[in-house]
């Protein structure tokens, strides 16, 4: 009796695994173990057939169904062509017209000056003094003021005078370095530091002395009583041993009756 409720269990905290992963867009239909799609638009439902919040540019109207808003940049509206919030990078100004601040803008302050940059962006952003406008940073640079002089480099590069320079220059797997470009002082993941040289540690390790010693593994991999990487079981991101698992990547849930990540069949994995 306890095997099979241990069972249950077992398969209980499996599909909970899967359905955690149901996106926006989605909900749980828990009859079918599935995760199924809300009315096109919405992004928050109980079934297939009413929505209860509407995506960006849309509007929930007295069917609970989601309308767009039929605004160029507009996020929150009332009715068709009524717009009261525009998306971010637009300006309202008035009910029918968000216009453009600039891309690299996430908080306009007026229709052509900004007030806050975008921080999700691979460049770093800064607003002009003299244009009230976001610009970018130089290569490399991480803050800058809003003259547009560097104050701080990204991880992996250097100083020098009031430019970045990469420290790949030293050694292509070099994160840190000095502002000569001469000497490396921290290697990128999976690497360790000898006499100025970036080597590799052992397969699947993230962390280590020497090629010998690892002290953290990489994702897929656990760390085995000999210092090296062991690969998990199938699938799985995050283990102690090969034999069980803590996390499985995304689309997989942990079956701990069955002993391995088995692929969700979401059927809506979120569209917004």
């Amino acid at each position: 009796m306890l095997f099979i409720i241990a069972c249950i269990t077992c398969s209980i905290i499996a599909k909970n695994a899967c359905m955690s992963q149901c996106g926006l867009g989605c909900f749980v239909d828990s009859a079918a173990e599935k995760c199924r799609a809300c009315p096109a638009g919405c992004i928050q439902c109980n079934d297939s057939n009413a929505c209860l919040v509407c995506a960006t540019g849309y509007y929930l109207n007295e069917y609970n169904n989601c309308v767009t808003c039929d605004v160029i940049g507009c996020a929150k509206c009332s009715e068709r062509g009524v717009c009261s919030e525009c998306q971010g990078g637009y300006y309202l100004v008035n009910s029918s017209k968000c216009q453009s601040c600039g891309y690299p803008c996430q908080t306009c302050a007026g229709p052509s000056s900004c007030k806050k940059c975008r921080d999700d962006l691979p460049f770093s952003t800064y607003i002009s003094e003299s244009s009230q406008s976001c610009m970018y940073c130089s290569d490399g640079c991480k803050f800058c003021n809003s003259t547009g002089v560097c104050l701080s480099c990204r991880t992996g590069y250097a100083f020098r005078g009031t430019e970045c320079v990469p420290c790949s220059k030293v050694d292509p797997e070099c994160v840190a370095c000095d502002e000569t470009q001469t000497f490396c002082k921290a290697c990128r993941a999976g690497h360790y530091l000898l006499k100025n040289v970036c080597l590799d540690c052992s397969l699947g390790c993230d962390e280590c002395i020497d090629e010998s010693i690892c002290n953290k593994c990489a994702d897929g991999y656990f760390l085995n009583s000999n210092h090296g990487c062991t690969p998990c079981m199938t699938s799985c991101k995050q283990c102690q041993n090969s034999s069980s698992c803590s996390l499985c990547y995304s689309s997989f849930g942990y079956d701990a009756e069955k002993g391995e990540c088995s692929y969700c069949k979401l059927d809506c994995t979120g569209r917004y």
